[in-house]
């Protein structure tokens, strides 16, 4: 039956990290249904993490004034076996049902159970796998059970050629010192640890190892990083807001190891198998996004009225910002030391 399906529709509109959580089941999609053309529905933004991939077809992009009725005739020109709504927020469940398919498919996303979570306190969610696996839960109703596969980027040649010839314009000719990636930035600032934290975490990681240090980002996190680089005295780096993301993750590849909050490079560096040391606050790991890699230590403290809420807010509704200033800098530089020193033996 699966060789049989010809024309398969995922839908994923945004954003960084979920997008890449989703290749999993692209992965499994294409084992499984060799003969079907997979078509990916994105923002354009973010179009570039799917263009490389070998289990994508074709990229369709959702452009950010489009109307709906627009994009709907254009999904209606292809007749789909098979819809997939990976997103499952109003404007992707119109299109999934506007689309011409034989079978719907969509995740659980498990709304209410998250919200009596961080309502009510009642943890519904111990059980629950992580988000990758509940993306690929659909498919058993296609007979496809096989185990997951591991969260994967491809990156284009042409990034890695610009990087290359980035960092040798940028630092001196013939250092050869290894790369401390730090990313202090996330979407909502209740998610983000404190700059001078990381600052001294950089620092020291970087005098030990004998390593350089690059901040990543996009320009929304130029500040936080300036802030970062004033207090540092080791050799640095400022790429944020310079880089495509297909750049980024040509440059994050390089690196040993990236200490970031809970943000789409932190599942960046999962899917280039980069080691990273990620630091949560206001969400928690039974929402399904802590890092899936072996190299991977997700760091938080506990405190009572943690989750405040499902995907962070602009600021911390008691004030205090307790789940981010309990997280210290030894222990993050603890976790960081035993990665890097995992990676170099």
């Amino acid at each position: 039956m699966l060789e049989q399906l010809r024309h398969i529709l995922v839908i994923r509109l945004s954003s960084l990290g979920d997008i890449l959580l989703t290749t999993p089941v692209l992965r499994l999609l294409r084992s499984h249904c060799p003969n079907a053309r997979i078509d990916v529905l994105v923002r354009a933004t973010y179009q570039d993490l799917l263009l490389a991939h070998p289990c994508v077809d074709r990229v369709i992009l959702m452009p950010e004034c489009q109307s709906m009725i627009t994009m709907l005739r254009t999904l209606r020109q292809t007749h789909y076996d098979v819809v997939l709504d990976l997103h499952r927020t109003l404007r992707s469940r119109l299109l999934y049902w506007g689309v011409v398919a034989r079978r719907r498919l969509a995740y659980n996303k498990y709304t209410w159970r998250r919200a009596l979570l961080v309502y009510g306190r009642w943890n519904t969610l111990q059980a629950m796998p992580p988000i990758p696996a509940r993306y690929a839960a659909p498919l058993r109703r296609l007979g496809i059970t096989a185990p997951l596969p591991n969260v994967s980027m491809e990156l284009d040649p042409a990034s890695a050629v610009a990087i290359q010839d980035y960092l040798a314009q940028t630092f001196p000719p013939g250092l050869k010192q290894p790369l401390l990636a730090v990313a202090p930035g996330a979407v909502w600032p209740t998610k983000r640890w404190l700059s001078d934290r990381f600052a001294g975490v950089a620092e020291e990681l970087a005098r030990q190892h004998n390593a350089a240090v690059v901040l990543l980002g996009d320009a929304g996190d130029t500040g936080l990083a300036r802030t970062i680089c004033r207090q540092l005295r080791v050799p640095m780096l400022d790429c944020t807001g310079q880089l495509s993301l297909m750049q980024t993750a040509a440059l994050l590849q390089r690196c040993q190891l990236l200490l970031c909050n809970d943000s789409g490079l932190m599942h960046m560096a999962t899917a280039l198998q980069v080691p990273v040391v990620a630091i949560f606050g206001p969400t928690v790991q039974e929402f399904g996004f802590y890092p899936m890699h072996m190299q991977a230590l997700a760091l938080s403290h506990s405190v009572a009225c943690r989750p405040c809420s499902t995907k962070g807010s602009m600021r911390c509704p008691r004030g205090h910002h307790e789940c981010m200033q309990r997280v210290t800098t030894k222990q993050v530089l603890t976790a960081a030391m035993q990665l890097w020193e995992g990676v170099s033996g």
